[in-house]
């Protein structure tokens, strides 16, 4: 039975990326086509909401057979992957609560876009990736503290400057907040903007720091992307096989070539995969 289920999720998996790409499209198109508030307006195409049933009922099936087939129910239920696949199904399941008004099932229409962070699963260039920037997370929080205190002064002078000059566009804290993420990030709408000199020569300087935050979040993940393209030299990747070989995952010499290299993404991610190939072999041979 666990050989056949397998098989199932094996095919399940092959076909997800194109049962994924029909139901962006066919929901583009109900979007452009239809103006309807939600699959089940009056005016609605039925086609629309069985084929979402159908396309529901296969990620829901995937969903069930990695649940049944996972060595670890609790570890997959909690892991990125795992939240990625409840989080494309819940919301066709949330639409059957009977209290929902059509503008509620209209942000439950809307959700199905939710669907194409299967992509991080489907495709192994986006979770090589995804994991590149996560072993990479020690580098962000420099970055994320200096953004948030960029925002914060930024925010606070610009309130303090301009709303006693034009109380009707800075008439709240967050209002200066939205300014401060704007021309930061060079979009400029033009909504709201310093009309004092003193406001104006403060804008002009935090202009030039937003513009350098911009720069090193962008910088970040060129970093990852790149870190995780960067091949490991042979020396290391055989160094540390043998060092699980001969003293486990706990070894001195692994321990000690994680501490050495934990800047370097690529080699983070191979030891995981080591050490889950030599924890799911033992697994293996327990049950053997």
């Amino acid at each position: 039975m666990p050989g056949f289920l397998s098989s199932v999720l094996a095919a399940v998996h092959r076909f997800g990326p194109y049962v994924l790409a029909v139901n962006m499209i066919l929901y583009f198109i109900e979007l452009q086509y239809t103006q309807t508030r939600s699959s089940l307006d009056a005016g609605a195409w039925a086609g629309f909401i069985w084929i979402e049933r159908v396309i529901a009922g296969f990620f829901t099936l995937e969903y069930l057979l990695r649940i049944r087939l996972s060595p670890r129910k609790g570890r997959y239920l909690v892991s990125s992957l795992g939240v990625i696949d409840l989080i494309s199904i819940l919301p066709f399941w949330i639409g059957f609560y009977p209290g929902l008004t059509q503008e509620q099932l209209g942000l439950v229409r809307g959700a199905r876009t939710l669907r194409l962070l299967k992509m991080f699963r489907y495709s192994p260039k986006l979770a090589e990736f995804a994991r590149s920037m996560y072993h990479s997370r020690i580098r962000i929080i420099p970055i994320f503290l200096i953004t948030i205190m960029y925002l914060m002064i930024s925010s606070t002078v610009i309130y303090e400057v301009e709303r006693r000059a034009q109380p009707e566009v800075f008439s709240v804290y967050g209002d200066s907040i939205w300014w401060a993420v704007v021309t930061s990030t060079t979009v400029g709408y033009g909504d709201k903007y310093p009309v004092t000199p003193l406001g104006q020569g403060a804008s002009v300087l935090m202009m030039m720091v937003g513009i350098g935050i911009v720069g090193m979040i962008f910088g970040f993940f060129a970093d990852s992307f790149h870190d995780s393209r960067e091949p490991l030299e042979p020396a290391l990747m055989e160094a540390y096989c043998r060092g699980v070989h001969t003293e486990g995952s706990e070894g001195v010499t692994v321990l000690a070539l994680r501490a050495t290299h934990r800047n370097n993404p690529q080699f983070l991610i191979f030891a995981d995969t080591v050490d889950r190939y030599i924890v799911s072999a033992r697994e293996g041979d327990d049950r053997g």
